[in-house]
């Protein structure tokens, strides 16, 4: 049996719709990886006069999977997030809970003290106290 150009075309038309199926399933593993395992919480700085204090949004992450760093002029944390596995008895459930880390950067919008930094964890907010390097204190000067 002869093939004909149109049945030629018919073939090249569906590698290229394979090759464009193969093409986004990839793109969408490829957003799916960034999205759903590197997630960056919310966060709140306040200055005050003394320091620096800031609150980050991460909850479901226990208090021993937290790290920490702060530096004259940031801070970062990274957190590990666990995958759950539960299993019922008798029942289907959905777990939309996945593994991966979350980080997040904050730079201070003064120099702080970073060995004298003051972390808590309490209800899924950590919060970070810094003392500024430089105290935002007026000096009174005699007049002469």
């Amino acid at each position: 049996m002869r093939k004909t150009i149109s049945d030629s075309k018919s073939l090249v038309e569906k590698m290229l719709e394979d090759t464009a199926k193969t093409i986004d399933s990839i793109k969408n593993d490829i957003e799916k990886t960034v999205v759903d395992y590197t997630f960056v919480p919310g966060k709140d700085i306040i200055e005050t006069d003394d320091s620096i204090i800031v609150h980050i949004d991460i909850p479901g992450i226990k208090k021993k999977d937290i790290e920490l760093k702060v530096t004259e002029t940031k801070m970062k944390v990274t957190a590990k997030l666990e995958e759950e596995h539960a299993e019922r008895s008798n029942y289907v459930t959905h777990h939309d809970r996945k593994a991966g880390f979350i980080r997040r950067s904050v730079r201070f919008p003064k120099k702080v003290m970073p060995e004298e930094a003051e972390a808590k964890y309490q209800n899924g907010v950590l919060t970070v106290e810094v003392p500024k390097l430089e105290k935002n204190e007026g000096l009174t000067v005699e007049i002469k």
